[in-house]
């Protein structure tokens, strides 16, 4: 007898189901027709377009002869059809037009433009040598590698550790030009 029930209440809440779905369907349905005769969104744009829907090509023949059709019109371009509308695109503006344009710009005046900013206080020197990519006795040994690749194996080292000493030696002469150029601009 408990199974019966068990059928009779889960058929009865399909049937309400349903119902519920149906009504639900029929109301909207109803509130569609009342706005703008049926027809909504995307639907409603196409049929109120001007134009109207193009074919629906059927044949091969009738497919490449759209294509083709396509190929042949004048793709246009935003930028360009807005620059064609400019009334100087086919020459500049008058002398007189040119200065009553610039007479209506503001200038700006710019305060600081060129000065080094002193600090109020010393800024420590930062340790790069551990940083990756700034290796300089490792390029330069790389580099020095390269460079004696061809050598006899006799002169190689002696090679590699002078061209690595010349290549430090330039290396602190820029660093001593940078740094009488930053005594100099602080002075």
């Amino acid at each position: 007898m408990n199974n019966a029930l068990l059928v009779l209440f889960v058929v009865a809440g399909l049937i309400l189901m349903l119902f519920w779905r149906e009504a639900v369907a029929a109301y909207r349905d109803s509130q569609v027709k009342k706005t703008s005769g049926g027809k909504i969104g995307f639907v409603r744009q196409i049929s109120d377009h001007d134009e109207e829907m193009p074919e629906v090509a059927k044949t091969q023949e009738e497919v490449e002869a759209k294509f083709d059709a396509d190929r042949e019109k004048g793709k246009g371009s935003l930028i360009r059809d807005m620059a064609n509308r400019s009334p100087w695109k086919d020459g500049a503006p008058s002398p007189e037009m040119a200065k009553s344009m610039s007479d209506d710009i503001d200038e700006v005046e710019v305060e600081h433009v060129g000065k080094r900013t002193v600090p109020s206080r010393d800024i420590e020197g930062v340790d790069r040598s551990d940083r990756l990519g700034e290796d300089a006795e490792l390029t330069d040994r790389v580099a020095a590698n390269v460079a004696t690749q061809d050598a006899p194996k006799e002169l190689k080292g002696v090679l590699i550790d002078e061209m690595m000493a010349e290549r430090k030696a330039k290396r602190d002469e820029l660093s001593d030009a940078v740094e009488s150029l930053d005594d100099i601009l602080d002075g």
